[in-house]
């Protein structure tokens, strides 16, 4: 067990904290090994006024494991290929970053066989208002499920493809995602690695086909039906931005979504880094 205690306040009952005094540059081993614990148990934690480069933000990223690589360059930053640009910021005439990402209810690589564990965001600038990131807390879901829904979903298999998507994007996949990001198979009620507490987690706006020996649309409106119990307000967070905050989530037992704000008026440019997360089960 780390030495370090940190002081925190929670973001939402049993859900979530915000780590005071601490900095992601210059903490020490034991303050870095806590602040993954409380990730670990908490689901989510907030760091204000953290100043990063993008090789800061890499360093702190290693601290939780294995940094995942993005799913194509065009919006990473080129020293630091593991760091993916959101952002609708205009520099030398084009567009930095995406700004369309995360805008539906999601984990983050659920089309990978090794889904992230942890997602990293580090804002730069933020719009006066809007773009407000959202957190559902699955493991208080799972828990607030009746015992008949329970059973009915556990041991449940959810089949995710990389090309769904992919046609979200109106684009046509290329060879080389095809190979790079075959089907894969997740449960949709998983374990916690940490501590074994179970969690709704094989939901999805984006990737799910369906649900293995279950025939559609009987399959996919079952997850509809999961995704709309988890992500009922008495369940999320809503983090409403500063420049300088770290917001980062545990992947394995939350569901996370951005939201809107006016392009034409306002600035958003974000850094984000994920860690490679274990085979779910």
């Amino acid at each position: 067990m780390p030495n370090a205690t940190l002081e925190t306040i929670p973001l939402l009952a049993g859900f979530g904290v915000e780590i005071l005094g601490f900095d992601a540059r210059s903490a020490d081993e034991d303050a870095r090994q806590e602040v993954v614990r409380l990730l670990d148990h908490h689901g989510a934690i907030v760091i204000r006024g953290q100043d990063l480069t993008a090789a800061d933000q890499v360093a702190f990223t290693r601290v939780f494991g294995e940094p995942a690589e993005n799913a194509g360059p065009d919006y990473t930053v080129k020293e630091h290929p593991e760091v993916f640009i959101i952002s609708n910021k205009m520099v030398d005439g084009r567009v930095i970053g995406d700004a369309e990402a995360g805008t539906a209810w999601h984990t983050d690589l659920n089309y990978d066989k090794r889904p992230a564990a942890y997602t990293i965001l580090h804002a730069l600038e933020v719009p006066a208002e809007g773009s407000d990131t959202l957190l559902a807390d699955t493991c208080a879901a799972w828990n607030a499920l009746p015992d008949d829904k329970q059973r009915q979903v556990d041991g449940l298999t959810v089949h995710h493809s990389y090309a769904n998507l992919v046609a979200r994007s109106q684009r046509t996949m290329t060879e080389e995602e095809r190979v790079a990001y075959p089907d894969v198979f997740h449960p949709l009620v998983r374990r916690h690695p940490a501590d074994g507490r179970k969690t709704l987690w094989g939901m999805s706006t984006t990737t799910p086909n369906g649900i293995v020996d279950m025939p559609n649309p009987e399959g996919k409106n079952l997850i509809r039906e999961m995704l709309e119990f988890a992500t009922q307000d008495r369940f999320v967070y809503r983090h409403k931005w500063r420049a300088g905050d770290i917001l980062a989530w545990d992947n394995r037992c939350t569901m996370h979504c951005g939201t809107p704000f006016d392009k034409s008026k306002y600035t958003r440019h974000v850094h984000r880094t994920w860690v490679r997360g274990e085979v779910p089960f």
